[in-house]
Formats: structure tokens, C-alpha cells, sequence
């Protein structure tokens, strides 16, 4: 493709995204932790990104192509998902925005085809159709073949109120067990569906990624955490009405859809399959987790500010890891996080000072001319 096609087909996915992006971040409850600096690591992550991921990319690309990643990535347990999409592409994106304003000469439109093009053709190989978000399908993420979803239903069995209790604890601990271990960010768990379930009731189905030890180095502290990967079937009664954006996130009404679950089903998918897990768990998994983010804030508390920054960096700059897994190419590419940022920049990026209001009018990204 020559450089002008390529400047067409960027314009265009940009012009697909910044919508989109500019209503997700606006939406985004926004974070501030009083022990880690979200901004600082989310910046080194872009900064990373944006020098890195074209190379990637091309070593993943080169093992698979991505309408095939796309299309293995439509299964349980998968983190190749749409909240890990969004990222790929958009931290790219911030990270040449902050890269403009210290050095425009290493904006290339052929590295922003490489990783945009990626994007989108993954994204629409995921999806199931010719939409490149969740939101161009009403904010619905329908990626499970009916096989797997009749698994899941047949295995959500019937609750009542002291079993909706059980669930509604289990979801929260491992929720925020979740939150901390990926420092501070919410991308350790995300939902698909909605799925409209033959009596019309309704089913999200929820995957708990990386609840143990992983190649998140400090993760150690997980280690007594019986399972890595979970996927959860939430069935609600009709009257519940539901949406799942880009982010993973399931928008109810009511809001508390948990008062409405009238079925459950755990499952694993650490063996390749989907396993059910048994129902004497829900209260195992609840007290490890609570147990392992005592233990991860205490560990939290005795880094520097520079590791607290790296831990959090190598999880967004990471959101890539996943494609390269399915591709078989994981260990062919340095992930170590942050690696590139210059030296000179590194103190400027991570500053701890407060963040510019931003114009929810104005569209993220600029295009290319």
C-alpha cells in the first residue's frame, strides 16, 4: 500500500475513533489513587507504545494474521477482548499526542497504519461482523457461539437470596482483589453479551482474567489463589435491561441487576476448556482474594514511586500481550515496561502535578495532513 493509501485509511479509522474514545474517556468515572500515579504510568505506557508496538506488531502479524487472532479470541478466558482492543489502539494514539509535543518527526503514517490497520481488522474479525465497536452495535458485545453459550446457561443453576448474597460478595472481592493487583485500573475483568436467552431471560458473561500468579512480576503475592482465569455466567430475569460497552462494562437498569440474578454458573478456563467450579468455592475465592489484596496493598506500600509507575506502566503497555499469545509469539517480544522513554523525559512525564481540564467537544486525536 502506498504512503497516500495508507494516510486515507488512517484519516478514515481516526475519523471511526475519535467519536467513539471522546465519549468513552467523558463517560469514564475518572480516578486519581492517593497511592499510585494512574497518570504518570498511563503516560510512560503510551509513550512506550507509541515507540514500540508498530515492531510488535509486525512479529505478530508475520506468525498470524489478524482476521485469525480476531477470530480465536471469540472464547472464554480470552483477553484479547474489546476493552484490550480499545487500548492498542488508543494508547498508540496517546502516546503520539505526547510524543508531538517533545518531538513530531517520530510520527510516521506508516507505523500508525501498522497499528491501526491491525486494530480495526481484529477488531471486526472479533466482533462477528463489519463493526469496529461495541458501540456501532448498540453497545452490545456478541462474541460467543451459541455451543459455548448453551454451556454456560446449562451450567448457571437457580438462585435464591442467600445464594445471590454469596455471588454479590464473590463478585466484589474479586473485583477489587483485581483492581489493585492491576494497579489501580479496572481491565482485570470485563463482560460480553448481552445474550438473550431462549426463555427471555438475559445472561452477561463475565471473565476474571489473571487472578493468580502471572507474568505480572508481583504477582507472587497471588499464589494461593486456586484458579488464574474465571468466567462467570450471570443470568437476570427479563425486566433487566442490559448494555455492554467498549470497556468491558455492563450498564444496567435497574442498576443493581445482582437483585434480579435468578441464575449462576462459575466455570474455569485454566484447562483449555470450560470447567465448572464448584459451588463450595464461591466462599473459598472470596476469602484468598480478600487475604492476597491485603497482602498486595501492604506490598503496594513499600515500593517506590518509580516501581509503583513501572508495575502500572507494564499493565497498559501490555494490553498488546494477548494478540501476541494467540499468535504464538509471546516470547519473541521484550515487554519489559518502561524501556524507551528517554531519560531527559521520563521526570517530565511523571511529574506529579494536576491534569489540564479536558474539552469533551474536542475529539482526542488529530488527523493526519
Amino acid at each position: 500500500m502506498t504512503v497516500d493509501a495508507q494516510l486515507v485509511r488512517v484519516n478514515d479509522l481516526l475519523a471511526e475513533i475519535n467519536p467513539i474514545s471522546a465519549r468513552l474517556i467523558t463517560e469514564r468515572t475518572g480516578y486519581e489513587s492517593q497511592l499510585i500515579p494512574v497518570t504518570s504510568y498511563v503516560v510512560v505506557s503510551a509513550i512506550e507504545a507509541f515507540l514500540r508496538y508498530p515492531a510488535a506488531i509486525d512479529v505478530i502479524t508475520d506468525a498470524m494474521s489478524p482476521e485469525e487472532i480476531g477470530n480465536a479470541a471469540r472464547r472464554p478466558g480470552c483477553q484479547a477482548d474489546s476493552v484490550f482492543l480499545w487500548g492498542v489502539a488508543n494508547f498508540w494514539l496517546l502516546g503520539r499526542n505526547v510524543l508531538a509535543l517533545v518531538d513530531p518527526s517520530l510520527d510516521s503514517v506508516t507505523n500508525a497504519h501498522t497499528v491501526l490497520d491491525f486494530w480495526a481488522r481484529v477488531s471486526v474479525a472479533y466482533r462477528g461482523g463489519d463493526h469496529l465497536h461495541a458501540a456501532d452495535a448498540g453497545n452490545r458485545i456478541e462474541v460467543l457461539d451459541r455451543a459455548t453459550l448453551d454451556v454456560l446457561a446449562a451450567g448457571a443453576s437457580p438462585t435464591g437470596d442467600e445464594r445471590r448474597s454469596r455471588v454479590r460478595r464473590f463478585n466484589a472481592m474479586l473485583v477489587s482483589h483485581l483492581f489493585l493487583l492491576y494497579f489501580d485500573t479496572r481491565v482485570g475483568h470485563a463482560d460480553s453479551g448481552p445474550y438473550r436467552l431462549p426463555d427471555g431471560r438475559t445472561m452477561i458473561v463475565r471473565d476474571y482474567h489473571r487472578l493468580a500468579c502471572s507474568d505480572f512480576w508481583w504477582s507472587g503475592v497471588a499464589e494461593a489463589m486456586p484458579y488464574s482465569n474465571l468466567t462467570a455466567a450471570y443470568v437476570l430475569d427479563p425486566v433487566v435491561e442490559v448494555s455492554v460497552n467498549d470497556f468491558g462494562t455492563s450498564i444496567t437498569d435497574p442498576e443493581d441487576y445482582l437483585a434480579h440474578l435468578s441464575g449462576f454458573g462459575l466455570f474455569t478456563t485454566d484447562g483449555g476448556g470450560l470447567d465448572p467450579v464448584p459451588e463450595e468455592h464461591l466462599e473459598v475465592l472470596t476469602a484468598v482474594a480478600r487475604s492476597v489484596q491485603r497482602d498486595q496493598y501492604r506490598n503496594v506500600v513499600a515500593m517506590s514511586r518509580d516501581d509503583r509507575i513501572a508495575c502500572g506502566a507494564y499493565v497498559y503497555f501490555t494490553f498488546l500481550r494477548p494478540f501476541a499469545e494467540i499468535a504464538g509469539v509471546a516470547d519473541e517480544i521484550d515487554w519489559r515496561c518502561p524501556r524507551d522513554v528517554a531519560d531527559d523525559l521520563y521526570p517530565l512525564v511523571t511529574a506529579d502535578v494536576e491534569q489540564p481540564e479536558r474539552d469533551p467537544d474536542e475529539y482526542p486525536y488529530p488527523p493526519y495532513l
